[in-house]
């Protein structure tokens, strides 16, 4: 039971890290594991994907005893997640706000650094960006996003995607 363990974790983190389809002969190579080993894990992951899309394990301390338990999806986490994000956005955030279309614009245009850095036109939303060093700007006035600001314009990115066909002009 140990190795089964062993050799799921080691899967997983495989289909994790690479995100691309293995043939099993493949698998068996890139995981080190035999063929019939492999074939139970593939099996186990599967009746393991399968009790986790409808339920969740609970991990919880109670004084110094840990409790495990599985409980039932409820509530959000019970919709798939790109159900998730399209609740969300019509209950909180049905309009991106002008702080995410800048970030998103910059992303865009891949203005990242100084070599590739935008000229857009600066206005008080611009300035907030400034102030929260999501945007910098050059001394030819233009601007290109930070790291937190990439990070901010990806996430942004996530939730409003049909940003990405709005490019704007310089």
């Amino acid at each position: 039971m140990m190795l089964l363990f062993f050799a799921s974790e080691s899967c997983f983190l495989l289909f994790v890290n690479w995100y691309k389809p293995f043939t099993q002969n493949k698998l068996a190579q890139k995981t080190k594991l035999n063929f019939r080993t492999l074939q139970k894990v593939l099996i186990h992951l599967g009746q393991v994907q399968t009790v986790l899309q409808d339920n969740m394990i609970d991990i919880s301390d109670l004084d110094n005893v840990k409790i495990v338990r599985m409980k039932e999806r409820t509530g959000l986490t019970s919709f798939p997640e790109n159900m998730q994000k399209m609740i969300i956005k019509t209950l909180y955030y049905p309009t991106a706000s002008r702080e995410e279309e800048i970030l998103i614009h910059l992303l865009v245009r891949r203005a990242i650094s100084k070599d590739s850095a935008i000229h857009i036109p600066e206005d008080t939303v611009l300035k907030e960006l400034l102030e929260m060093e999501y945007v910098t700007k050059t001394k030819s006035s233009s601007y290109y996003l930070t790291p937190d600001g990439i990070m901010a314009a990806k996430g942004a990115l996530k939730l409003y995607p049909e940003l990405k066909e709005i490019k704007g002009s310089n």
